[in-house]
């Protein structure tokens, strides 16, 4: 089962990132804001505080996972530098 679940959520991922890569290559820009929405959904996911001195579930810690593998499919697809670590 769950390499089944592994392998659909896999190709998911990759689908995902391939329909955002084709329909924003030709455009920086658009390539721009579908990796900084990406990033607004990952932000966004667990409404708890920054602060918060509670572990995220670990439905949040996949999801932020499956959104980052995405973007990195995103930059790739479109030859998009990855940013830089420092600038985080």
């Amino acid at each position: 089962m769950d390499t089944e679940l592994d392998g659909r959520l896999l190709a998911l991922r990759q689908a995902m990132a391939i329909a955002i890569a084709l329909s924003t290559r030709s455009s920086p820009q658009a390539t721009d804001m579908a990796l900084e929405l990406l990033d607004d959904l990952k932000a966004n996911l667990d409404k708890a505080p920054s602060d918060s001195p509670f572990d995220k579930p670990e439905w949040v810690v996949g999801a932020h996972d499956e959104l980052d593998g995405i973007a990195r499919l995103v930059r790739a697809f479109t030859q998009t530098p990855e940013p830089d670590e420092d600038a985080q």
